[in-house]
C-alpha cells in the first residue's frame, strides 16, 4: 500500500481499490495505475502523505493512500513519476 512507502522510495500503482469516486478524484490529481510514484513527506501521527508523481505533490489521506496498492521499485528509480 502506498501508505507503507517508506520516504524516499519510488513504486508503481498496481491497483486502486475502492470506489468510482475514489478513483476518479485520484485520477483528478494525476494517479493512476502504472504510475511512479514516491513519499515526499508523512504528516505527523499518522497525518496526511505528500505524494510526487509527475513531478507534483500532492496531499493524500491515509485512508485513501490505503487503498493505493503500489509494488516498490526502489529509489534511484524513475524521479517525477512517468507512465509508460
Amino acid at each position: 500500500m502506498l501508505s507503507e512507502l517508506s520516504y524516499g522510495e519510488f513504486a508503481r500503482v498496481t491497483e486502486i481499490e475502492g470506489r468510482h469516486g475514489v478513483r476518479r478524484n485520484l485520477n483528478q490529481l494525476g494517479i493512476h495505475v502504472g504510475d511512479v510514484v514516491s513519499v515526499a513527506r508523512r504528516g505527523a501521527l499518522r497525518g496526511p502523505l505528500l505524494v510526487l508523481v509527475h513531478g507534483m505533490q500532492v496531499a493524500l489521506g491515509r485512508g485513501v493512500a490505503n487503498q493505493v496498492y503500489v509494488e516498490p521499485i526502489g529509489v534511484e528509480a524513475e524521479k517525477g513519476g512517468s507512465r509508460e
